[in-house]
């Protein structure tokens, strides 16, 4: 844990809280807390012990979407979180109904 420039002894857990539990949800909010991204195209929307990276991809320019992915997955790999790609899913909604084809599928972890 790190506090105004002080750092606490490094500690690793090889053990899960089960899940559904209260000790689960709180260790979940307290491990991302400090992962945020938010703006007028996308944002990372937290559950009690998930998250979604949403955005709004205008004129097939999804740069800033598939940055807000990457940058979860660097900032999850760097603080020891793993990741689930095989249970990690992608909705794309085209609201036009345009007869284009589907963006490429993200990339995560190289799944």
């Amino acid at each position: 844990m790190r506090v105004k420039g002080s750092e606490s002894h490094r500690f690793i857990c090889r053990s899960v809280a089960p899940q559904g539990t209260v000790l689960a949800l709180f260790l979940f909010t307290l491990y991302n807390a400090d992962f945020s991204y938010s703006s007028s195209s996308c944002h990372l929307q937290k559950f009690s012990d998930d998250s979604a990276a949403v955005g709004l991809i205008t004129d097939g320019d999804d740069t800033e979407y598939r940055g807000l992915i990457q940058d979860f997955v660097d900032w999850s790999l760097r603080n020891n979180l793993r990741i689930n790609a095989n249970k990690t899913k992608e909705l794309v909604v085209d609201l036009l109904r345009r007869n284009n084809l589907p963006p490429a599928p993200v990339n995560i972890l190289k799944s």
